[in-house]
This record gives C-alpha cells, structure tokens and sequence, in this order.
C-alpha cells in the first residue's frame, strides 16, 4: 500500500474514503486501516467515519450481509470460519450474525456444499490408508470452517473411510 509521507486535508481523505466505499461494502476497521496508509490526521478520523456513516457509504448491517454472502458462496467459507472473519474485521454481533447466517445461507445450500467439498478434497488427497484419509478431509474440513458433527456425518454417509 502506498504511504503519504504529508498529512492529508479532512476534505480530500474524505473523498478518497468515499471513493474507496463505492467499489465495495467497507468495514470501519477498513477505513481506520486506509485513513493510516493515506497519513489522515487522527482527529479527523471520527469526523470522516461519521459523515461516511450518514451519507450510507458506510454501512456495518450491509456488510456483514456481504461478508457472510461472500464466503459462503465464493469462497465455501463454514459458518464457524465466517463467524471469525468478522470477529477479525470487529463488526461481529451474535444476534446479527445468526440473522444473516440464517437469511443468506440455506441448510441444503450449506450441506451440499459439505459434500462437494469431501468429495473435490477426497479425489485430490493421495493417501492410501483410509483412516489418514479420512483424518485429512476431517481436518481440511474443520480448517473451512464447518461444524465437526456435520463434518463427520457427511464423511460417515459419503462412506469416506469405511473398509
């Protein structure tokens, strides 16, 4: 990321936050990390957030929802997996969450894709012996982000590991 070496005016750093909100939904730890590489001075940092914030090119409920829509569906984030990116980016709410969670990811959307990805993971993995195998996809699987017990049904009905 480019570095300014002057402080940049409230005026033009707003417009940039502007600008850099318009490509895509923002978080305001992504402003905060902008407003650092851009040298804002720090007292105008509220004042910016708070302006993009009433003009709604900040909105933190529309990018939660962009959040969990794109990770499920782009990236096969889990929900647990997801859960913790927002916890990264600080804009994570129990109740919020779970409302999204509910309202962007379908359970049968969500258990396919459970089983597509054993079953893509599973055609790539070299090993032999069944139980290392099945030791594999389990933890590639819980790297993603999925529940250990949807994780484990979905290798048990796959016949994954079975003799």
């Amino acid at each position: 990321m480019k570095q300014y070496s002057r402080n940049m005016s409230l005026d033009r750093a707003r417009e940039k936050a502007m600008r850099y909100c318009s490509f895509q939904e923002r978080c305001q730890l992504d402003i905060t990390n902008r407003f650092i590489a851009w040298n804002v001075e720090k007292e105008n940092w509220d004042k910016i957030l708070d302006y993009l914030i009433e003009e709604d090119f900040l909105n933190e409920s529309r990018y939660v929802e962009a959040f969990v829509r794109g990770k499920f569906k782009i990236k096969n984030w889990g929900k647990n997996k997801i859960k913790m990116g927002l916890m990264a980016k600080r804009v994570f709410d129990e109740a919020q969450f779970n409302t999204v969670v509910y309202a962007e990811i379908e359970d049968e959307d969500y258990h396919q894709t459970i089983n597509v990805l054993i079953e893509k993971k599973n055609l790539l993995i070299t090993e032999e012996d069944d139980f290392k195998r099945k030791d594999k996809l389990y933890r590639y699987m819980l790297n993603k982000g999925y529940e250990s017990e949807l994780v484990v049904e979905a290798l048990s009905r796959l016949n994954i590991g079975a003799k």
